[in-house]
């Protein structure tokens, strides 16, 4: 039987406070942009806790935005609040990453077909930009700068479209599909290759001013929900892993019983 890979836990203190707290925004906007970033990099596990006043002290804010960031944390999926309980780590829903390639899939789609209409040179260039980037992280073997520009291309789809709002709300709604992705990293899944020749396509299409094309190209990239069904049944490590998680964190989460 293959061994399980296990990721190792790391001190709450370690993560934090080595994960700076950076880009605009106020201070929930930036403790939750932290939190949430270190949950879809799975550097903080499924069901870890999130004690809001230990946050707080590491991150030397109050626990006002804590608590809202947690809040809107919660809203996606990817912290679950236990009453009397505690605060908790999300395990890694296979059906919530199901219906988050679902909207993905649509919308994204609809991205490109409107970028093929109202992109310019400049807009065009910066997809070059982003393209020859990925080539050389590729090169570098850097997945981690291959996964941040890959998140910039997509971005850039929508603001080509001049739908920047839009991609606002896909980011929200795809943080169990980040987990995933950072996952088939750590087991060793990736088909970087195949990305970049799958965005080499949808470049080519919006520069064909051709949104028929670019949807094709955008649906051959993105696949089916049939499709990642079947990516995820083919690699047992992985489901070995998302089940293990789940099964240690039932009760963790579990309200704890009144002494009165």
């Amino acid at each position: 039987m293959s061994r399980i890979i296990e990721i190792p836990a790391l001190p709450l203190e370690e993560l934090l406070r080595s994960t700076p707290m950076e880009g605009p925004g106020n201070t929930t906007t930036k403790v939750y942009r932290l939190l949430r970033q270190l949950i879809v990099e799975v550097r903080l596990l499924p069901g870890r806790a999130l004690p809001e006043k230990e946050v707080a002290a590491l991150l030397n804010v109050s626990k006002t935005p804590v608590r809202e960031a947690i809040i809107r944390l919660s809203e996606e999926g990817l912290v679950k609040v236990v009453p009397q309980g505690g605060t908790f780590v999300a395990t890694i829903e296979v059906q919530r990453y199901i219906e988050a390639c679902f909207i993905r899939f649509r919308l994204e789609s609809g991205a490109a077909a409107e970028a093929a209409k109202r992109h310019t040179l400049e807009d065009l260039g910066r997809l070059e930009l982003c393209l020859n980037q990925q080539v050389e992280a590729v090169g570098n073997e850097d997945y981690p700068r291959f996964f941040e520009l890959d998140e910039e291309f997509h971005r850039t789809i929508f603001s080509t479209a001049r739908l920047s709002g839009v991609w606002a709300f896909v980011n929200q709604a795809k943080g169990e599909i980040d987990r995933m992705r950072h996952l088939k990293m750590v087991f060793g899944v990736r088909r970087t290759g195949e990305v970049i020749h799958e965005h080499r396509d949808i470049v080519d299409a919006i520069r064909a001013a051709s949104p028929e094309e670019a949807v094709a190209a955008m649906t051959r990239h993105l696949g089916s929900l049939e499709a990642k069904i079947t990516e995820l049944s083919r690699n047992p490590k992985l489901w070995s892993y998302i089940e293990s998680i789940n099964a240690t964190t039932t009760e963790k989460r579990k309200p704890r019983r009144s002494l009165t």
